[in-house]
This record gives C-alpha cells, structure tokens and sequence, in this order.
C-alpha cells in the first residue's frame, strides 16, 4: 500500500525553477543585473561550489554602512554583503518552514553542499492559490446562489417554506428552515421547480429557469470532487464554475 505523505517542502517548488547562484567574488553590479533579469530577490553565494550565504537586496541595504564614500557598491564583491537564509530538506513539512519563510523571506533547500531550491514567500502565496482557487471558486458560487435565493423569498415564511418542499425533515426530524441546512444539489432543486422559480426565483435570477440550470448543475459536481477529494478536477470544469461565478456576480450586482 503506498504511503500518504502530509504537504512538504519539494512540493512548493515552482516546477520550472533554475537555481541560479553567483560566485563570492562577483561584483555587485553583476549580481544585480542578474536578479532584475530574472525577478529574484535574493541569489545564493558559493565558494568553490559550497553555499557560504545569500545576498539579496536586504543584505546589500544592511550593509552599505561598509562602504566607503569615494568608493561604489556597484564595484565591490557579493561576499561584502551576505546574509544566512535557514536551509531546510526538502522532504520536511511545510509548516516547519514558514517562521523561517515568514522573517526571512526565503529559506534554501538542501544543504550547503548540495542547494536544491529556494522558496520564497511568493511561491508559498503560488502555491496556496493554486491548491485553494478551486475551493473559493466554489465558495464564491454556492454562496452567491443562496443570496440570491434568500433575496428572492419576500418572507422568512416563504423562504422556510420553500425550503421544506424541498427535505420535509432532517436526521432528527426536524425540517430544515435555513438555506445553509440544505445541499447544494438540494439548493439547486427549491430554484429549479418550474413553478417555484417563475413564482419566486425568477425575480433575482432572470427569467430563463434553462440557464440557471445550466449554470448551477455541473458546479455540484466539481463541488463534490473539490470537498471529497475525489477525482482531480478538469481545467474544462473549472472554466465551468468560473463562469457560473461571473454569471452569479452580475446577477447580485442587479439586486443589489
């Protein structure tokens, strides 16, 4: 039986990256132009292949104090103007890096021998919307269908109502009388009712009850593999519910 590994380091690394260090005795202008070329913030030193520190644009700030007045910075060697990043292994759990990632701003992977990566606080954010965007997606349209249902209803008494139709009671026999109680595969069913929605819904969802449909139904089935992990979802899928998303936030916007 395979292993379940917890989120690890390795697994924040940007697939594409190139770790690019520079010498101890590269001059600062070229080190410079090297980071502005290729957006880092921060580049790790080596001496004889051997990781000796990082100079970043912190570090060369820190330190200027070194530098004297008839002299440019520009001229002087990277090896002037080191900062220590905490290396961490690639196999460890995310969460043991962050207060690192957090006050540093980076940490090195590997060891001073063997660099395998950085990772910064800005492939931590990468990395985090990526794994979550499909849950606030999600997010977003299930919660936008019940404002609009909610806003639809001219009563609590209607709403309740509606929402009994629906699921007459729960486990413990008492019908639901919120929104919030029920599904979302049960939402789209109090909109969905042919007369329900012309009588009620179709004053915050428009007039075509075909539409509504074809926008809310293949958002319950992402839905459900987003929450229950099942299948990886499509970007096919995901295009679907972003549109469901769009469609939603204009809808709200009108009655708003």
């Amino acid at each position: 039986m395979p292993q379940h590994h917890f989120l690890r380091v390795g697994q924040v690394v940007p697939t594409d990256q190139e770790v690019a260090t520079v010498e101890i005795a590269t001059p600062v202008s070229d080190a410079l132009a090297l980071m502005a070329r290729h957006g880092f913030d921060q580049m790790p030193v080596t001496s004889n292949g051997i990781v000796v520190g990082v100079f970043s644009y912190r570090s060369l700030a820190l330190n200027l104090g070194i530098v004297r007045r008839q002299d440019s910075a520009l001229s002087y060697p990277v090896g002037d103007f080191l900062e220590d990043l905490t290396f961490v292994r690639s196999g460890s759990e995310v969460e043991d890096a962050l207060e690192a990632i957090h006050h540093q701003g980076a940490v090195l992977v590997g060891d001073e021998e063997r660099l395998l990566a950085v990772v910064t606080t800005a492939d931590i954010s990468s990395y985090l919307w990526n794994a979550t965007r499909q849950f606030m997606i999600v997010r977003d349209v299930e919660l936008a269908t019940r404002y609009l249902a909610q806003r639809a209803c001219a009563t609590d008494d209607e709403l309740r109502a509606l929402v009994a139709a629906v699921r007459p009671a729960g486990l413990d026999g008492v019908p639901p009388d919120r929104l919030e109680d029920l599904t979302f595969g049960e939402l789209i069913s109090v909109i969905n009712g042919p007369e329900r929605f012309g009588r009620v819904f179709s004053r915050t969802f428009g007039s075509s009850r075909e539409l509504v449909f074809s926008m809310l139904e293949p958002v319950r089935d992402v839905r459900n593999k987003v929450f229950h992990f099942r299948d990886a979802v499509t970007p096919d899928e995901v295009n679907l519910v972003m549109n469901a998303r769009v469609w939603l936030q204009r809808r709200v916007r009108m009655v708003q």
